[in-house]
């Protein structure tokens, strides 16, 4: 893993797991926390103070079951040689969930619970992120676009990944800059998620088309896809 990626990482855990540990010691035992945010960014739904528990005991099964899921992976040789782009995507998972661990938090102590701005932003830098990350993915059967022709051919998985990865840097742009302009300007409500969705949508349609394609030009000049690097 890249150094900047794993100091990033360790201090974000390190960080929510020691304000996590404080709210729940400091906060009434009858406190309300937010827990789920409408397409507006304004907290719809709500739980007692053992909900700080609920998104770390979520996010810690995830990270176990990835792991494993490597541990066993065909290609993990692959996910190795991948290892600074696969930092990344953990990082980029890690602070998105630092930062709604926060968000909840806040919501004990009577902050407000309008993430109307910070949703955008924080999706939209994230998926910028991700799609840097992408087209260094190499060919594995768990991080990635994970379609029958990806996982047949070299080829179309990696024509896959950089078409991914080009929309997911374009679509995380500019639903971080939709997010950012101020409401006292122009309020748009739900559109940078209506945006981002959009976008996200038509970037698996295209990778699915891309890579398709690229399996079937293989073919049709009669060269068996490669399997492995």
């Amino acid at each position: 893993m890249n150094p900047v990626a794993r100091v990033v990482s360790t201090v974000a855990l390190a960080a929510t797991a020691f304000f996590t540990l404080t709210a729940f010691q400091t906060l009434p035992a009858d406190a309300q926390l937010a827990i789920h945010w409408n397409v507006d960014g304004i907290a719809d739904g709500f739980a007692g103070r053992e909900a700080l528990l609920l998104l770390p005991a979520i996010f810690g099964l995830t990270a176990l079951l990835t792991a494993l899921a490597i541990r066993f992976d065909p290609k993990r040789d692959n996910i190795v040689r991948s290892a600074e782009a696969v930092g990344y995507v953990g990082m980029g998972l890690i602070l998105l969930f630092a930062v709604t661990q926060s968000a909840i938090i806040n919501s004990g102590y009577g902050e407000a619970a309008r993430l109307d701005h910070a949703i955008p932003v924080v999706l939209g830098a994230l998926f910028v992120l991700l799609g840097y990350a992408m087209p260094q993915i190499k060919q594995n059967y768990t991080i990635g676009v994970r379609l029958p022709w990806t996982l047949e051919s070299v080829a179309a998985w990696d024509a896959a990944h950089i078409s991914v990865g080009r929309a997911w840097i374009v679509t995380g742009a500019v639903t971080a800059l939709l997010g950012v302009i101020p409401t006292s300007i122009v309020d748009l409500g739900a559109a940078p998620l209506l945006v981002f969705f959009i976008g996200l949508v038509s970037s698996v349609v295209a990778a699915t088309f891309v890579a398709y394609t690229t399996f079937s030009a293989g073919a049709r000049r009669g060269k068996r896809p490669r399997r492995k690097r």
